[in-house]
């Protein structure tokens, strides 16, 4: 049976008018970069120095624009195997990991060990890191059922405060310069991007934004159920295992490019679902990717407008944390 054309043409309309908001809160972004900043400054627009804040306002707008889609991706495909839709990967403790490994590095072999200083080695071996932590956590903890999952998140939380305190521990030895450098590196948020490993992590993340997009006919069975999936032809724990590994790998890249955003995927994939109101994951993938690049280049254009009263992941935790209750709720209803 065909889709229905009234339903395929309120999909184009909606696939449109995001994108057509992505242009214009882009052009704001651009604006408020450029021309505010000059403005502020009291320094004439020269062709050089518009240039100059061009060449470091580009890379920021790419690397939020690609990871805020592949982090809706990676949280639409994490619901769809725990089925459960108030769930993100962030929850697992990636961000604490990432932290450690920064902290570790220095502590071990000081801050002047390439690892640490070249950005491109520093990154390779952070994502390195959390992706073998991720895959062993599978291996104790996903041995023989999906069910399970809720003992994963469980067992990510305690290893991120666990983590955190044996990190806060670590920096308490620490060399006060070298401490600096540590919470410089690992303080990366949307204002302080790491736009110096753009030409690594977008590459990888278009990659993994448009692997984890084909397999949507997977995803499709996948949301169906475990046994159903089953029945209809997927080896569903090899999957399972697929499908963290790449979480795995997209995660890495978002933490170690533009720091936790805990609660954005969350925001942009229900309110995908909900203006959608679909089960395939081809337009649920689309629409939950223009969504959350809308969400972080309007909410960071406002920021930019407002002069940095309060910084862009403030207002998606608070949204996020507000959203997440209220599914709750909902859920409990049901």
């Amino acid at each position: 049976m065909g889709k229905h054309p009234d339903g395929a043409k309120r999909t184009l309309f909606l696939f449109f008018t995001i994108a057509a908001l992505i242009v214009l809160a882009a052009f704001l972004y651009v604006y408020a970069r450029t021309s505010l900043k000059a403005i502020r400054l009291g320094m004439p627009m020269t062709r050089s120095a518009y240039a100059g804040i061009m060449a470091r306002t580009i890379p920021s707008l790419a690397g939020m624009a690609l990871s805020s889609a592949l982090m809706a991706v990676l949280s639409l495909a994490f619901q769809t195997i725990t089925e459960n839709r108030v769930l993100t990967p962030a929850m697992i403790g990636f961000d604490s990991v990432f932290i450690a490994s920064q902290a570790l590095l220095v502590f071990l072999f000081g801050a002047s060990t390439p690892l640490f200083a070249n950005s491109a080695l520093n990154y390779l071996f952070s994502a390195a890191l959390m992706m073998t932590v991720s895959v062993s956590m599978y291996g104790i903890i996903l041995r023989k059922n999906k069910n399970n999952i809720v003992f994963l998140l469980l067992f990510g939380l305690i290893l991120s405060g666990i983590v955190r305190s044996g990190v806060n521990y670590i920096e308490v030895l620490m060399d006060p310069d070298e401490f600096q450098q540590v919470r410089s590196a690992t303080s990366v948020t949307v204002n302080n991007m790491n736009t110096a490993i753009i030409f690594i992590t977008a590459p990888l993340m278009l990659l993994l934004t448009a692997l984890m997009m084909r397999r949507h006919r997977v995803y499709d069975v996948m949301s169906l159920g475990e046994a159903n999936a089953r029945n209809l032809g997927i080896a569903y724990t090899e999957e399972l295992r697929l499908n963290l590994l790449l979480i795995a790998a997209g995660m890495s890249v978002v933490t170690a490019m533009i720091g936790s955003l805990a609660f954005l995927g969350l925001i942009a994939v229900n309110i995908s679902r909900e203006l959608f109101k679909t089960y395939r994951h081809k337009i649920l993938f689309l629409g939950s990717a223009l969504t959350a690049c809308l969400i972080l280049i309007a909410g960071q254009t406002l920021v930019e407008l407002l002069e940095y009263a309060v910084p862009v992941t403030v207002i998606i935790d608070l949204a996020g944390c507000s959203y997440m209750f209220f599914l709750i709720l909902r859920e409990n209803r049901i």
